[in-house]
């Protein structure tokens, strides 16, 4: 059975054996922040404070030599803790002069903004890509010879409680057609990290497992609606679309109210774009047993 302390020695493992590039040792650090909140809460439940103690500070002085190495630094200073209450304001807004391009970026306003890396860096990714959409517009559309068209960015929260904020950003390209783009980012309240697939789960089985699991969704609901519609082994043949790869470590993602795992694809990725930007709920039957901690999105 599957432990929170078998998972500390297995990342402690990891990082001792292997060279481990700077992206995927961030990945290991927020997989070791959630281990050790699960590990610590289960030692709550089976020993009084005295020795609860005692193992906070092993587990404190691991975590710390085995990712900060001599920069030993502690949790509470190098990783503040979200508050319950969290803004998301408008941080900027790029638009030309006619405003056909309206391109609104979120800030999440919080009291240590500045203090908190992730945080800190969401905001600065939220400014550098709203630029970026502007920029692209500018160049696509600048010299359009008619009026009929609009670039609107905007943005939003899906869930704010006190495990999880998600943010939605959006942008609706409109001219001949509609052209919808949106991208997610879920922040782990508690332990101010923000969740990737790569951390949410222990190992690559999820990749086949949730693949599985989009596919049966994908024929469940043809079956049940002739008006949905994905693209078949026989449009790709024919070149209609490229063969799509349904779940990757980048896969878009969010979790929903009830902390479900809600996979996303683009616009005109897996089916025609009538469609819009397809979801697929994943229940939580389905990923309970390949998470890194089975009761993480219980709470």
């Amino acid at each position: 059975m599957y432990s929170q302390k078998e998972n500390l020695k297995k990342l402690k493992k990891t990082y001792k054996e292997q060279a481990i590039p700077k992206g995927l040792k961030e990945e290991i650090r927020q997989r070791f922040i959630i281990e050790e909140q699960s590990f610590i809460k289960a030692r709550r439940r089976k020993r009084r404070l005295q020795g609860f103690g005692v193992s906070l500070a092993i587990v404190m002085i691991t975590t710390s030599s085995l990712l900060f190495n001599s920069q030993v630094r502690s949790f509470a200073e190098d990783l503040p803790i979200l508050g319950s209450v969290i803004e998301l304001i408008l941080g900027e807004r790029f638009t030309d002069r006619s405003e056909k391009i309206d391109i609104q970026v979120p800030k999440i306003n919080t009291q240590n903004e500045k203090e908190n890396k992730t945080i800190h860096g969401l905001n600065q990714k939220y400014f550098r890509e709203g630029q970026a959409d502007f920029e692209k517009a500018e160049k696509e559309y600048g010299n359009f010879e008619t009026d009929h068209y609009q670039v609107l960015g905007d943005y939003q929260k899906i869930v704010d409680d006190n495990r999880f904020l998600v943010i939605e950003r959006q942008i609706t390209q409109t001219a001949a057609d509609s052209h919808v783009e949106k991208r997610y980012d879920t922040i782990d309240k508690k332990n101010s990290v923000q969740l990737s697939l790569p951390l949410l789960f222990k190992d690559d089985t999820y990749l086949s497992v949730l693949t599985k699991e989009v596919k049966r969704q994908m024929a469940e609901q043809v079956k049940e609606d002739p008006s949905k519609y994905y693209w078949t082994e026989q449009d790709i043949q024919e070149g209609t679309i490229e063969k799509p790869t349904l779940v990757t470590p980048t896969r878009s993602f969010y979790l929903n109210k009830e902390h479900q795992l809600v996979l996303t694809f683009s616009q005109y990725e897996i089916a025609p774009g009538y469609m819009g930007t397809p979801e697929f709920v994943i229940p939580k039957s389905v990923t309970k047993t390949i998470l890194a901690s089975e009761d993480y999105l219980d709470h």
